[in-house]
Parts: structure tokens; C-alpha cells; sequence
């Protein structure tokens, strides 16, 4: 027996009635399985594979109410933002509001920055707080001054969230009233 690798032989046509029959039974069968997958209860699609029942995600982000918290804005007419040094492109995710803000004092030209802090200690007043101890907003502000640095901070918190407001030319009770003006 002599094996021809050739291709000696020749392959017989398909006919056209044939492929158009064989494409619309492959359309059939996709369609029957769609529509018995739609006909099923969908929560016996979701215990056969799994996926445990319950709110979205989508839905629980959207049913936690949001607190609201400080825009870190100056007033303009006191001073002006100067606005942090960024790569300004059209590609990636939007950039999230900013934690650290710079203004400069119009009257003086003195810089201040005010953040928020959300992985700092809560500042809580102590038991024995004088009555006229540093307060912002109505609530108790620490005194986070660095004297070696000559740099006056001011620390509160309010509504969970801790912020600071800075600056190595301002005074400290300058700073508490300026502390007062942010939003």
C-alpha cells in the first residue's frame, strides 16, 4: 500500500445549500440556549453558580450618605490658591480632589497651607481644657506649632476628618481666625 502525502487527492466541494444550512442550525442552537437561559428564575442561576445574593456594590456606595466635609477654600478676598504643580494630561482616571491647599495672603504675602488630614489621630479636647482653649468651627483645635522650625499649625476635627492649617509667617491666633474662614 503506498500512502500519497502529496494530496493527491481531491476534495469535493461543499455545496452552497449545505453551508447555508449548517450556518442557520449553529443559530438555532445559540438562540434555544439564550432563550432557556433567560426562561430560568435568575436567582437559580445565581445559587448554581455561587455568587452570593445581595445589594450591589453600586447600590451600597450609593445608600451610604456622604458627610460633608471642607472644600479647603480661603475666601478670595483674603487670599489667593496657588495651584499645585501637575503633569496636565487627557489619559487616566480623574485626579481626586486635593488633601493639601496653598494660598497666599494677599495683605502679606505669607503662605498658608490648609489640608486634610485622614489617616491623622482625631483631636480631642482634654478633660481639663481651659475656657478660652483654641477652638475652630466651635470645636476644639490643638496647637501643633513646631517653635525649632518656626512653623505655627493649627489641628481640629470635625465631622471624623482632622485638618490642619500652617504657615511659618502667620501667628498662631492669626491662623486659628484664619481656620475659622475655611470651607
Amino acid at each position: 500500500m503506498i500512502l500519497d502525502l502529496d494530496g493527491g487527492s481531491v476534495a469535493r466541494p461543499l455545496s452552497p445549500r449545505f453551508v447555508w444550512m449548517l450556518g442557520a442550525a449553529s443559530a438555532a442552537v445559540a438562540s434555544a440556549v439564550l432563550l432557556a437561559l433567560t426562561a430560568l428564575p435568575h436567582a437559580q442561576l445565581v445559587h448554581g453558580i455561587g455568587v452570593p445574593l445581595g445589594p450591589s456594590v453600586i447600590a451600597q456606595a450609593m445608600a451610604k450618605p456622604k458627610e460633608p466635609t471642607l472644600a479647603l477654600q480661603l475666601p478670595t478676598e483674603l487670599a489667593t490658591e496657588i495651584p499645585p504643580l501637575r503633569v496636565d494630561g487627557v489619559y487616566g482616571p480623574a485626579r481626586p480632589t486635593p488633601k493639601i491647599r496653598t494660598f497666599r495672603m494677599r495683605d502679606t504675602n505669607a503662605l498658608v497651607l490648609v489640608a486634610m488630614l485622614p489617616d491623622a489621630q482625631p483631636v480631642y479636647a482634654p478633660s481639663g481644657a481651659a475656657a478660652d482653649a483654641l477652638s475652630v468651627h466651635g470645636v476644639y483645635a490643638a496647637n501643633y506649632s513646631v517653635e525649632a522650625t518656626s512653623l505655627f499649625a493649627v489641628r481640629w476635627t470635625e465631622r471624623g476628618v482632622t485638618y490642619e492649617i500652617s504657615s511659618r509667617s502667620v501667628t498662631l491666633r492669626d491662623l486659628v481666625a484664619l481656620a475659622e474662614r475655611v470651607r
